[in-house]
């Protein structure tokens, strides 16, 4: 069987812990399968992606069955599952509380699936070369 990829750029991801800050994010089936610049997102395209242009927009993890919050626990990377938050803004500004927090989310995201809210901006189906001549 095979999964659409999901893929997020020209974000801001911020994986946790101390994995370096990525513009996008790509899952499958429910588990991140790539992280990086938008170039790399592109890559891994196998021609049938759904493209997510996130104009700035940041994604952190979520931990399996918690709310929302930062800092967090919860990482992402490749191979673990497609757990996360798209926010408006920076959850690393002072004075993000939890119900700041919530008030900057647009979209959560658990196993792939948004659980509540709607990814932004543009979306498509192109394949690579297609969405980078635009």
């Amino acid at each position: 069987m095979t999964h659409e990829y999901t893929i997020l750029v020209r974000g801001r991801i911020l994986a946790g812990g101390e994995r370096p800050e990525a513009a996008g994010i790509g899952w499958a089936a429910g588990t991140v399968i790539a992280l990086g610049s938008e170039a790399e997102m592109r890559a891994v395209s196998r021609g049938d992606s759904h493209f997510v242009d996130l104009a700035g927009a940041f994604v952190i993890p979520l931990a399996r069955g918690a709310d929302p919050g930062w800092p967090t626990n919860a990482t992402l990377e490749i191979g673990a599952p497609a757990d996360l938050v798209v926010l408006r803004d920076d959850p690393r500004r002072a004075g993000n509380t939890a119900w700041h927090l919530r008030a900057l989310t647009i979209a959560v995201i658990r196993g792939g699936v948004v659980a509540s809210g709607a990814l932004p901006g543009p979306h498509d189906h192109l394949a690579p070369a297609e969405a980078q001549r635009g």
